[in-house]
C-alpha cells in the first residue's frame, strides 16, 4: 500500500499524531507515530535500513491519521513498516492463527464444547505459544446466526457479521436481527469471509479475504441494498480500507468503493431512521445505569457516537459517556504475552472511570472492547444493540 495516499510530504512534524498516541502516553520510550510513520516510511522507500522492531507495537487505532491536519495516512505508513519488518523475521504460529480468526472460528465451532474444554484445560501452556495467561480465551458457540424472513415488500439490510458474532458472540447479532427486522427490515446474513483487518502486516490474507468479500457482496450492493455492521473495526475496513486494497484493479476497486458507500454502522443508521421518524424507541424503560465506550474505530468512522444518542433518548436509561481513550485491547494484542502489559496500562484510566461511575452494566460496539472491559473491571460488557433489543421486548 505504499502509494501517493499516504501523502508524505505533506507531513510538516506537528506531531498532533504523538498527542493521540495511547501507547506513548504510557510508553515513553515508544518512537511515537510521527517517526515510525512519515519518518521512517521516507528512508524504507529508499531501501535504507531502519530499525522497525517498535512498529509491530502499534495499536492500529487510526487516531493518529484522524487528528493530522493534512491527511496523512500515518497508520499506513506503520502498517508498511510492520509488514516490512514481518516479511524479514521469524514469523510465529501465534500471528499466523490471529490472522486468521475466521480459520480459527471455523475449527473451533465444529465441536464448540470441545474446543471450549481444551482451551480452559490448556490455559497454562498459552505462554509457551506466546499468549498470555492472564486472561481467558473467549468461548466459541455452535450456534448460527441466521436472519429474519419479512415479506418480498420489505427493503433488504445485509448484515455483516464479522468473526466474532459469527463464532463467539451470536447474541449480539439475533440481537440486530430483532431491532432491524422491528424497524421494518428484511435481513439477509452476509456469507463473508473475515473483513481482514485481523490479518493486518499479512497482506496476502488481507487481499484474499477481501476479494472474498467483495465479490460475495457485489449482487447485494448492485441491488441497492444496504450492509450493515455491528462490529466497529469490520464496519471501519469495508468503508475506509477495501477501495485501496484494489486500486490497481478496476472492477474490484469499483465494487469496493460501492460497499463502502453502502456500508453501515448500525447505531448509524438506526438513529438516522430514528430523525427520519421510521424507527421508533420505547419511550420508557426500567431504570438502568449504563456507562458507554466508544471504540477508536468507531471515532475513525466520523459519524459522532449514533449509540450514545440512541440509549440517552430512552427515558429511565441513565448513560455516561466514558470518554477516556482506547482500552488498550485492539482486537488480538491484548492476548499477546508481551503486549499484555501495555494493554493493561492503556486501558487504566477507562477501568478507574468505569469503576468509578458504577454501573450496572458497561456498553460498547467493539467485542474486544468489551472483553476488555470485563477483565479490566469485572463489570458486564454488553452490545448497545442487545440493551435496545431487551427494551423492546420488553415493552411489548
Amino acid at each position: 500500500m505504499a502509494n501517493d495516499r499516504m501523502n508524505l510530504d505533506a507531513c510538516f512534524k506537528c506531531s498532533f499524531c504523538n498527542a493521540v498516541c495511547p501507547l506513548l502516553r504510557v510508553r515513553p520510550d515508544y518512537p511515537g507515530p510521527k517517526k515510525l510513520g512519515s519518518d521512517i516510511e521516507r528512508f524504507r522507500r529508499e531501501g535504507i535500513h531502519c530499525e522497525l522492531e517498535w512498529a509491530d507495537y502499534c495499536l492500529g487505532c487510526g487516531q493518529c491519521a484522524l487528528i493530522c491536519p493534512n491527511q496523512v495516512q500515518v497508520a499506513e505508513s506503520i502498517a508498511e513498516a510492520r509488514t516490512h519488518q514481518k516479511k524479514n523475521g521469524t514469523k510465529k504460529l501465534r500471528d499466523y492463527l490471529f490472522a486468521r480468526p475466521a480459520l480459527l472460528g471455523k475449527m473451533n465451532t465444529f465441536a464448540a464444547p470441545v474446543s471450549n474444554l481444551a482451551l480452559r484445560a490448556a490455559k497454562a501452556l498459552l505462554p509457551l505459544g506466546g499468549i498470555t495467561a492472564n486472561r481467558t480465551l473467549p468461548p466459541y458457540t455452535g450456534r448460527r446466526l441466521t436472519g429474519s424472513s419479512g415479506t418480498a415488500l420489505q427493503e433488504t439490510i445485509v448484515l455483516f457479521p464479522g468473526c466474532f458474532i459469527q463464532y463467539n458472540d451470536p447474541g449480539a447479532g439475533e440481537a440486530a436481527v430483532k431491532v432491524l427486522a422491528k424497524a421494518g427490515y428484511r435481513v439477509e446474513i452476509a456469507r463473508t469471509a473475515c473483513c481482514g483487518l485481523p490479518a493486518g502486516s499479512d497482506k496476502a490474507e488481507m487481499l484474499r479475504d477481501a476479494e472474498h468479500n467483495v465479490l460475495a457482496l457485489e449482487d447485494w450492493v448492485s441491488r441497492g441494498c444496504r450492509i450493515v455492521t455491528a462490529c466497529t473495526s469490520c464496519g471501519h475496513t469495508l468503508k475506509a480500507k477495501y477501495a485501496g486494497l484494489f486500486a490497481a484493479d478496476a472492477h474490484l476497486g469499483k465494487v469496493a468503493e460501492k460497499i463502502a458507500a453502502s456500508t453501515y454502522d448500525l447505531g448509524e443508521l438506526l438513529a438516522d431512521l430514528q430523525q427520519e421518524g421510521r424507527f421508533v424507541l420505547p419511550a420508557q424503560a426500567a431504570a438502568r445505569k449504563l456507562a458507554y465506550h466508544a471504540p477508536c474505530h468507531q471515532k475513525a468512522q466520523g459519524m459522532g457516537k449514533p449509540w450514545l444518542k440512541l440509549l440517552r433518548s430512552i427515558a429511565g436509561l441513565q448513560v455516561s459517556d466514558i470518554d477516556c481513550g482506547c482500552c488498550g485491547m485492539s482486537g488480538t494484542y491484548g492476548f499477546k504475552q508481551e503486549k499484555y502489559d501495555i494493554s493493561m496500562a492503556i486501558g487504566q484510566a477507562l477501568f478507574a472511570a468505569v469503576e468509578e461511575y458504577n454501573p450496572d452494566q458497561a456498553v460498547t460496539e467493539c467485542a474486544t472492547c468489551r472483553l476488555q472491559i470485563r477483565h479490566g473491571t469485572g463489570y458486564p460488557a454488553l452490545h448497545p444493540v442487545e440493551i435496545v433489543a431487551q427494551i423492546m421486548e420488553g415493552a411489548e
